[in-house]
């Protein structure tokens, strides 16, 4: 901007000031955006008068912004702390975007869903269990809303449940790794993932450490679900073990789940189906 335009950018008084030979300032700027002029207050302190600068709602909000955006960083540093040296992540989704996700024939509701819900996060109050086909494109979605987020700096979590099972199972003898730590952090972020419930059989130790406590502990927050069962079929692999043991017969894990989500059916066809080739 020329120094001329400047000038005249600033308002009436303030340009009088700076060309008088007696300048009065009673004010101690003005704000670009709104060019309203920042004045003084006084007050009576130990006996003496102080001045001190008057901010518009411009720079006030501004500078809830700036908080805001340095809270999730440090909060997304934590995070970052405990999870770089564990691989949750399928390698096949790490570099999973809406630009290099294909749309297929039912995937178009599903597809809308995701990017919607992203771009407008804070104001969504409900998560979403997409289920349906394996291989359909349901992981791909939640982990482009996840890196979306995350590059918008949300603190954000992917976990891939077969792979934080596994490792739930190995903490019963490695100390080395703190479950309650990674549990914790799945709660306390603004967005989980929690991609490929009902894998596998649920086993008590999982229920109770894991799964359970995560769930309960995301009430009122944004997840994202992803799962190849039906509602009615995930109710039933929380319920009981592969030996038929009570888990969760009293049905809160689902019931949670339904009370902060929106279930979307994915109806698209597995593209790993639809790629392969059979050779006589």
């Amino acid at each position: 901007m020329k120094a001329q335009d400047l000038a005249m950018a600033l308002p009436e008084s303030i340009r009088t000031s700076l060309s008088s030979n007696n300048p009065t300032w009673e004010h101690w700027g003005c704000c670009i955006a709104c060019h309203k002029l920042l004045g003084y207050k006084e007050y009576a302190i130990l006996g003496r008068t102080r001045k001190f600068r008057i901010h518009c709602d411009c720079e006030i909000e501004h500078d809830k912004q700036q908080r805001v955006i340095q809270e999730r960083k440090a909060r997304t540093l934590e995070v970052q702390k405990i999870f770089n040296r564990l691989n949750l992540i399928p390698d096949s989704l790490t570099n999973a975007g809406f630009k290099n996700f294909q749309q297929r024939e039912g995937s178009e509701k599903i597809y809308e869903i995701a990017k919607g819900f992203y771009r407008n996060f804070e104001n969504e109050k409900f998560g979403y269990v997409f289920f349906g086909t394996p291989g359909n494109g349901k992981s791909h979605l939640a982990r482009a809303v996840q890196r979306s987020l995350d590059a918008d700096g949300w603190p954000t979590l992917f976990l891939d449940w077969p792979k934080l099972s596994e490792l739930a199972r190995r903490s019963i003898k490695d100390e080395r790794i703190n479950l309650s730590a990674i549990v914790r952090a799945a709660i306390d972020v603004d967005l989980l993932v929690l991609d490929d419930i009902g894998t596998g059989w649920l086993t008590d130790f999982e229920f109770k450490n894991v799964a359970f406590p995560i769930i309960n502990g995301r009430q009122n927050k944004k997840t994202l679900y992803t799962a190849n069962l039906s509602p009615e079929r995930l109710e039933a692999w929380f319920a009981s073990d592969k030996d038929g043991k009570a888990l969760d017969e009293d049905g809160r894990c689902i019931d949670r789940i339904i009370g902060d989500c929106k279930f979307v059916h994915n109806k698209a066809t597995s593209m790993r189906r639809e790629r392969a080739r059979i050779i006589d």
